[in-house]
């Protein structure tokens, strides 16, 4: 019988879940069949348009808390048969994450009730999260969980689900030399809104020591997957779904800039670009030369994390750049007609109020250098991380004093990702 991968409401609907797109292959190239269910892309195209727009708003708490009632309740039929489907199932894992750890273990309770013979695996984010929180309260909804990288412990426990080991920390490929790309089996990319795009990987981990960031937590080394795999996948993609997009979910494309250069020469050789974004860090070290290769390359768009344009809390953040650093790299990136936003993270421990007034000053200055403001958020602590757990408790009034700053400056900015990280009750 064929293993399942599923993953729960809320979560980002519009692409094809990527992380379970990679296990998949994986389990493919080890020859292990595995199905694929996206009850979250099913469930979102099921709704009304007014819970279509409460999918989308980041940290929905009461969405998250009610999503497994309310697709109960709207549809019923549609639920029970996706029950009955899993039932057919003796081994199925979930990819967890904040947003829908609550609907996810409500559904393997069920699911146990239902047939106690049934192996439920859960791995993702969220269970990273949980182990960092030292929190005991998922085990008893799962047979196995994974923490980290799942490809090695998923196969593992697929081969003998008869183990006693119900937890595996951290196993990790030692390179991504020979690691497949997603192709999502079964699944009618159709169905996704943005029919034109498609998420993908060129790293995995990071280089950087953000004391705040939590997916530096999620892998313990940094690795690269050679630029010829990216570019069979580009290949696969394009041809077969007619993909416009590509989106990389790196932590950060630049965290090797020689293999990055590497990427955009390989690209430029095969296709002349393709419309491609990212994240990046602030790195000075990279040439001019290569900014332009990812500009030539098809480089569209990418994120800078910024978060304060104060020395002091820059440092705090062990962000590894002073502001002129940032200032140096943004008018590289200006000069090979890049295009980015910033974000900016607001009350963060330690922050006093001529902090957070050299921050913004320093932004509102540079405006000419800041093409938009992509995000602003007030401090979010995340387990495991070693900074503080309490932001500045003037946060808020300095979020508010900061939107209303930088439109009155006339920056461009993205309105739904102004406080999106603030948990929303209703």
């Amino acid at each position: 019988m064929k293993p399942l991968l599923a993953i729960m409401p809320p979560f980002w609907p519009k692409t094809p879940p990527l992380g379970i797109g990679y296990l998949q292959a994986f389990l493919a190239k080890n020859n292990i069949d595995c199905d694929m269910l996206d009850l979250n892309n099913l469930f979102y195209n099921l709704a009304s348009g007014e819970l279509k727009k409460s999918w989308l708003i980041s940290c929905n708490t009461f969405l998250e808390e009610n999503i497994y009632d309310l697709i109960q309740k709207n549809h019923s039929e549609e639920f029970k048969k996706i029950v009955d489907t899993l039932l057919g199932y003796k081994i199925i894992g979930f990819s967890c994450f904040k947003s829908n750890i609550h609907s996810t273990l409500q559904l393997t309770k069920l699911l146990k009730s239902r047939n106690k013979g049934i192996k439920i695996i859960l791995g993702g984010p969220e269970t990273t999260r949980e182990y960092f929180k030292k929190s005991c309260d998922i085990k008893d909804f799962a047979d196995f969980i994974v923490i980290g990288e799942g490809e090695k412990s998923l196969l593992s426990y697929i081969k003998n689900p008869s183990a006693k080991n119900r937890i595996a920390l951290f196993s990790e490929l030692d390179n991504l030399d020979k690691l497949p790309f997603p192709v999502y089996k079964g699944v009618d990319i159709s169905l996704y809104q943005r029919k034109n795009s498609v998420s993908i990987l060129f790293s995995r981990g990071c280089v950087r020591k953000c004391n705040f960031c939590s997916e530096r937590l999620l892998y313990k080394k940094f690795r690269v997957r050679p630029a010829e795999n990216v570019i069979e996948e580009i290949r696969h993609h394009r041809s077969k779904n007619k993909t416009d997009y590509f989106i990389f979910h790196d932590s950060l494309i630049n965290g090797d800039p020689k293999k990055l250069e590497e990427l955009c020469d390989k690209i430029i050789e095969n296709f002349g670009s393709v419309k491609w974004e990212a994240q990046i860090a602030i790195h000075n070290g990279m040439p001019q030369t290569l900014l332009k290769k990812m500009k030539k390359s098809g480089c569209y768009n990418l994120f800078v994390g910024l978060e304060s344009g104060c020395s002091r809390t820059l440092k705090n953040m062990n962000k590894g750049f002073t502001p002129q650093n940032a200032m140096n790299f943004f008018k590289k990136l200006n000069a090979a007609g890049l295009f980015f936003g910033i974000s900016v993270i607001i009350g963060y421990p330690g922050e006093t109020e001529s902090d957070f007034r050299e921050s913004m000053n320093f932004i509102i200055k540079n405006k000419p250098f800041i093409p938009k403001i992509e995000q602003v958020n007030t401090f979010t602590y995340y387990d495991g991380t070693t900074v503080d757990k309490k932001a500045n408790k003037n946060a808020l009034k300095r979020l508010d004093i900061f939107i209303k700053e930088i439109k009155s400056n006339g920056f461009k900015y993205t309105n739904a990702f102004l406080g999106n990280l603030i948990e929303k009750t209703v």
